[in-house]
């Protein structure tokens, strides 16, 4: 176990908590002791007074003579004096119950130790404690907009960063830059739904920054399978309207009108797009302006299919007889195509109920997550399927998987067999 500065409080806390506890244990037994140790002698005392001032009365009187009044005080004397001895053999009965409230007081404090070893020691905290303590420097850097160096963030942990970063914001809600930060966090983890969150967390607190709202834009695209939405739309036209040459803001709305079925509006952006393109490139003959003029060939035809330029993946997919009892009707199925050598994000899904397997479907260029990342612009892919129990793509304790299979695309359509045949942990 890692030492750091929030571990070792919890143990000096814990053993500071034992002795108080173990000291209330012991402290009535000693102070009982001494209590009754001066109590018998002020009372020995006491009674030795009275004796003495009546026989001295006695004297006065005449009642006794002054030998026996000698010999009568010797005698009193005598008793009190044995009388003072007895606390002190008390006392050496008592150095053994002293001793043995020590002990406990020691062994409290051990048996707390033991107890809480056996009973509530949770490694995942000194862990998250350990994170903690090497990662709130490293955000707190970021925030301030610190340069860090390379062997920082060779250190981190993309999720362990994640979860810091919204203890963090917890404490600091309205830290535009964390949010950012965070967004950009869950993308690296295929998190696109938490992304989105996150990037509209920033957006509220700085409408007006277009590098929050293109980064928006582009998570809600991605969700929608390349597809605009209400909200994607209004953050793109933001960007457009202050840069209306923004390449990127022009290739989502274009494609995205495209894939949308919005024609008329793709033929708005497309062209700008291509125009924009050729004059930061000057290069007219490029893959990425041969799409752009079939997207805008096929919006003119009225949404007419583009043959995807790799051909496809035609892909099948059956569940062995094992797992085909865990299947329920409102699961989710995600066949998708991931470069083999790439970005983590699938280059082409396909999301729909479970239904009846084996299903077959076709993957291609129509069916890419983002415009400048189609299927077909990565030779080696591995293709594969998930049934999913939540019905989100990211992959989840329980759900059904296949075995994933590498392709090289060649140009034509490509056939592959998917089995589902076990369980993610």
């Amino acid at each position: 176990m890692t030492s750091n500065p929030i571990s070792i409080a919890f143990v000096l806390s814990a053993l500071a908590l034992s002795l108080f506890v173990a000291l209330v244990l012991i402290w009535p037994v000693l102070r009982a002791g001494r209590e009754r140790q001066h109590s018998l002698l002020d009372l020995n005392v006491h009674v030795f007074e009275e004796r003495l001032h009546e026989l001295e009365q006695d004297k006065t009187d005449g009642k006794v003579d002054a030998d026996t009044f000698t010999a009568l005080k010797t005698e009193l004397q005598r008793q009190l004096l044995s009388l003072a001895q007895q606390p002190k053999q008390a006392e050496s009965v008592k150095v053994i119950g002293r001793g043995t409230a020590w002990v406990l007081f020691l062994v409290v404090p051990i048996l707390a130790a033991i107890a809480y070893a056996l009973l509530a020691y949770k490694p995942v905290l000194w862990h998250w404690w350990q994170v903690q303590h090497q990662t709130v420097p490293i955000i707190d850097k970021l925030l301030r907009g610190e340069q860090l160096q390379p062997d920082e963030l060779d250190k981190q942990n993309l999720a362990d960063f994640a979860r810091v970063m919204q203890l963090r914001l917890q404490q600091q809600p309205n830290n535009t830059d964390g949010w950012y930060m965070l967004a950009m966090a869950f993308l690296q983890g295929e998190l696109v739904d938490q992304a989105a969150i996150a990037f509209g967390h920033a957006n509220r607190l700085a409408p007006e920054r277009d590098d929050i709202a293109l980064a928006y834009a582009q998570t809600l695209v991605f969700s929608q399978r390349g597809q605009l939405s209400p909200l994607s739309r209004q953050l793109l036209m933001q960007v457009l309207t202050k840069s209306p040459e923004h390449e990127g803001a022009l290739l989502l709305m274009g494609m995205g009108a495209y894939r949308s079925g919005d024609f008329a509006g793709a033929l708005v952006f497309l062209p700008k797009l291509r125009e924009v393109h050729i004059a930061r490139t000057g290069n007219s003959q490029s893959n990425a302006i041969k799409e752009i003029d079939q997207a805008i060939a096929s919006a003119k035809m009225g949404g007419d299919q583009v043959v995807a330029a790799g051909g496809g993946i035609r892909v099948t997919v059956t569940v062995t007889k094992e797992l085909q009892a865990k299947i329920q009707s409102t699961d989710t199925i995600f066949i998708f195509a991931r470069a083999l050598n790439g970005p983590p994000m699938p280059l082409a899904v396909v999301r729909q109920a479970v239904g009846t397997l084996p299903l077959t479907v076709e993957l291609n260029d129509k069916q890419s997550m983002m415009p400048e990342m189609t299927l077909s612009k990565f030779p080696s892919v591995v293709v594969n399927a998930r049934i999913s129990k939540s019905g989100t793509p990211q992959g989840a304790s329980g759900d059904l998987e296949a075995v994933a299979v590498p392709l090289t695309q060649n140009g034509k359509l490509q056939q592959v067999e998917l089995i589902i045949n076990q369980i993610k942990p």
